[in-house]
């Protein structure tokens, strides 16, 4: 995607479609939005691309301009073969509207594998699964590791294989969310981050680029040998406990996105991938404490 410039890809967007590797995945890109070119070209660097596309693709995607009435504003709207989860939104909003969107596209054709609602990095080896409600701090944690020597599997979604518990490696740009925005980028100065956008159902939101060497390793999978369940609350003292693999396993089934649809199978499978990990609850209130605890208590695999 480097090699383009912004008026390559709009050109391509708006034509036959930008051809998009993502790990395993592939997936054609089209808009005719004009908000979609610069983010791509900024995020996405690293990433193979086809100017030419052909052959098979895992998704087909289109974010298309939208006008409901002459007295209403330009909206957007995300469609994958005529299917979307969501409502049309602001003209501003194009590209969170396509890392949600691609989002749903990377779970939807996982339903073969356990797919969890978490962040999960790498590092030594060992995968960190980090599952989190909202206002967690999950993703605020995983782009301070990503950043700071861990590479990056997934900001949003851990994929279990049901063959051999591995997870498997998508690694996005990671969003970041209201005050979210201005830690990292105090922390981290060297993050390749983009303009928020402000007023998304999520609040004000932005990117941070994932790093080059996480790129390259994309389809390179991990066991899992650590599961953190984070919860930031403001000002308070870091406070961690240790898990049961069962207490793990039922926490991670409220997050699990198909497990139930997969049946029994699915249970199995992902009790088994957590069988040798180190399952924690961590409650803490600054960045940096947490930061110390994981680089200290997931430093040695077994």
């Amino acid at each position: 995607m480097g090699e383009l410039s912004e008026l390559d890809i709009e050109h391509c967007l708006r034509g036959e479609g930008l051809g998009l590797q993502v790990a395993s995945f592939r997936c054609l890109v089209r808009s005719d939005t004009g908000r979609l070119s610069s983010p791509l070209r900024q995020l996405y660097q690293d990433y193979a691309v086809e100017t030419e596309p052909g052959g098979f693709y895992d998704f087909r995607i289109r974010l298309a301009k939208t006008r409901p009435n002459f007295w209403k504003s330009w909206e957007v709207e995300f469609d994958w073969d005529g299917r979307s989860p969501f409502p049309a939104m602001p003209l501003a909003q194009t590209h969170p509207l396509f890392e949600w969107g691609l989002n749903w596209c990377v779970a939807s054709v996982s339903a073969l594998h356990t797919v969890i609602h978490s962040a999960v990095v790498e590092r030594a080896g060992q995968a960190l699964v980090l599952p989190g409600q909202p206002g967690s701090g999950k993703s605020t944690l995983c782009a301070a590791l990503a950043l700071g020597g861990w590479r990056l599997l997934s900001d949003e979604l851990t994929i279990v294989s049901q063959s051999d518990g591995l997870v498997q490696a998508v690694p996005r740009p990671i969003s970041l969310k209201g005050t979210s925005i201005g830690l990292i980028g105090s922390q981290f100065p060297c993050a390749d981050m983009t303009e928020p956008v402000a007023d998304t159902h999520k609040g004000s939101i932005a990117y941070a680029r994932a790093a080059s060497a996480a790129v390259a390793a994309g389809e390179k999978s991990a066991p899992i040998g650590y599961v953190v369940f984070p919860r930031f609350r403001p000002e308070a003292e870091l406070v961690f406990e240790p898990l049961s693999r069962a207490a793990a396993l039922t926490e991670l089934m409220k997050n699990t996105f198909n497990v139930g649809m997969l049946g029994a199978e699915g249970f199995e499978a992902l009790a088994r991938s957590i069988a040798h990990a180190k399952c924690y609850a961590v409650e803490y209130g600054d960045l940096s404490s947490i930061l110390q605890w994981v680089d200290s208590t997931c430093r040695h695999p077994d």
